[in-house]
């Protein structure tokens, strides 16, 4: 009888090396863990979801059946650009009406520290739960997207239900140290003037380069201040070309890939404000109590002797 029950004993303990096992190559998700490696980065996933193809800045995206999508994107770092200090910017409460921030705080991930946002987002009837993750590494910044419904308590949408799916990722991912070509990588964001035709990739270098130029001395999209965007409308690129065009109330929309928000602008005047003497690099720009979009051309045509600034200010947020 004492060695029948060792037996037992001894069966059981290897049952439950088995499931504990089975649990661990799971990571406790009931499916067997799948790997994600592009030669750049790689990390575990969920064997539930389903891989699809990333498109633009995205590596690469996760779906399933229950609508839950997790996106891993890299972008380049504009230049005066601070991940910490842009985070730490985004005070908690409401962006939009039907897009808010609710927390934030550091990770560790991939040996250095990351930052996560937590949005409640409202689609019509159905509540969704957002959660973004940003790192820094090899001069780009990571980013590991988490949309899903989330669940429902009695204070409102649970921000903590975003579960293993996420975490499977955050605890495995690895950056290849050795990969330093960012020359691929779509640009931080993209400006869209749908009134008069143009879509441009906002750059941090010049305003000689090809696109529009994002004045570093002026406030970040979507934040309390004054945005300036710089552009030439008769020589280089010209994508101001159409800019006296521009009428009150015609939309202007910012695609920003590094925040993964849409923003939009609304014209509010147009060559009220030509400031002769003044270079767009060399206004102060200033702080203000909602945010604003100036886009800034050389004046009169052919010359450079005026700024010629269209305001406008910030009418919605929206998720990418």
């Amino acid at each position: 009888m004492k060695r029948l029950n060792t037996y037992l004993i001894i069966l059981l303990a290897i049952v439950v090396i088995i499931i504990f096992a089975v649990n661990l190559g799971n990571n406790g998700l009931g499916t067997q863990a799948k790997h994600f490696d592009n030669g750049e980065i790689s990390f575990d996933y969920p064997g539930a979801l389903t891989e699809v193809n990333g498109t633009g800045s995205n590596i690469t995206s996760f779906s399933d059946n229950s609508g839950l999508n997790i996106t891993v994107v890299k972008e380049r770092i504009p230049k005066g650009y601070n991940l910490a200090n842009q985070v730490q910017s985004n005070g908690i409460g409401t962006v939009d009406e039907n897009f808010q921030l609710v927390s934030t705080k550091n990770v560790t991930i991939n040996g250095t520290t990351g930052y996560e946002s937590d949005y409640k987002i409202q689609d019509g009837n159905v509540s969704k739960l957002r959660k973004e993750v940003w790192f820094q590494k090899n001069n780009a910044i990571y980013g590991i997207i988490y949309t899903g419904t989330g669940s429902t308590g009695s204070s409102g949408l649970d921000v903590s239900a975003a579960g293993d799916e996420l975490n499977t990722i955050i605890n495995s991912i690895k950056v290849n140290d050795n990969v330093t070509n960012n020359n691929k990588v779509m640009g931080w964001a993209e400006l869209i003037m749908p009134t008069i035709g143009g879509d441009w990739e906002l750059t941090s270098h010049s305003v000689n380069d090809p696109g529009v130029y994002f004045v570093p001395t002026s406030y970040y999209p979507g934040t309390n201040g004054q945005t300036a965007l710089m552009g030439h409308h008769t020589t280089h690129s010209a994508p101001f070309s159409g800019i006296t065009q521009l009428k009150v109330g015609d939309p202007l929309i910012i695609k920003d890939y590094l925040t993964q928000k849409k923003y939009t602008y609304e014209v509010t005047s147009n060559g009220n404000d030509i400031r002769w003497g003044v270079k767009g690099v060399s206004i102060d720009y200033q702080s203000t109590s909602t945010p604003e979009l100036w886009l800034i051309t050389c004046w009169p045509t052919g010359y450079s002797r005026a700024a010629y600034i269209v305001h406008s200010k910030l009418v919605s947020v929206e998720p990418l």
